[in-house]
């Protein structure tokens, strides 16, 4: 029996270094956003207790979402 197998397999060893590297950036990129947003839902206590305010978290957030738009 013969299975086929997905297009990535295909692909040139070439091009399977860049895709890694891109699928580790984007994990680093979600795991990013959501402890920010854990953050963002946290006591005021809490976030006192690490050294951080709501006003850190936003500022990270918008200086993060501007260099991502500027490349």
């Amino acid at each position: 029996m013969l299975v086929n197998l997905p297009m990535l397999v295909n692909l040139p060893l070439v091009a399977v270094g860049p895709l890694v590297d891109w699928l580790d950036r984007r994990a680093d990129q979600k795991a990013q956003l959501k402890a920010m947003d854990e953050l963002s839902d946290a006591p005021d206590d809490m976030l006192s207790d690490i050294g951080i305010s709501r006003d850190d978290i936003t500022t990270y957030a918008f200086r993060r979402s501007a260099s991502r738009r500027r490349g």
